[in-house]
C-alpha cells in the first residue's frame, strides 16, 4: 500500500526493494554488532521509508533463530534484571548514496523514537 502524504511517498517494508532493505538491514546491523559484540538477525516488525529516511522497529534473533541472549554483552545485567526488551529501533538515512544509522536503541524498554522526528528533523509519518 502506497500512502500519500503531503510531505511525499511512504513506502512500507512490502514495497522497498529486496535489494534495497538487504542493504538497510546490514546497516542497521552495524550498532547491534558494536554494542553486543556478536551478530544478530532481525524479525521485521516495522520498515518505512519515505524520501531519503528509513525507520525499522525489529526484534534481535541469533543465526538459530531464537530471541537474542545478552548474555556476555554489556546488556547482560540489564536482561537479568527484566529492565532490556529483545527490540531493536534503528532511524536511517540515505546520504551521498549510502545507508547511515541517525539514531538507534538497542533493547529499548520505552518509545525510544518519540523524539526522533524533531530531533532529526525526519518525517513525523516515518514512526508510528
Amino acid at each position: 500500500m502506497i500512502v500519500t502524504l503531503a510531505a511525499g511517498l511512504a513506502a512500507t517494508a512490502a514495497q522497498i526493494p529486496a535489494a534495497e532493505r538487504s542493504v538497510l538491514m546490514d546497516v542497521a546491523r552495524q550498532p547491534v554488532l558494536k554494542r553486543l559484540g556478536k551478530p544478530v538477525e532481525f524479525v521485521v516488525r516495522r520498515l518505512e521509508r519515505q524520501g531519503d529516511w528509513a525507520f525499522l522497529i525489529a526484534a534481535m534473533q541469533d543465526k538459530s533463530g531464537r530471541p537474542i541472549s545478552y548474555a556476555g554483552t554489556p546488556l547482560a545485567s540489564a536482561e537479568a534484571e527484566g529492565i532490556v526488551s529483545k527490540d531493536y529501533v534503528a532511524l536511517l538515512r540515505l546520504s551521498g548514496g549510502q545507508w547511515r544509522v541517525i539514531d538507534a536503541a538497542v533493547g529499548p524498554t520505552d518509545v525510544a523514537w518519540a523524539d526522533w522526528a524533531e530531533k532529526h528533523r525526519a518525517p513525523k509519518a516515518l514512526f508510528p
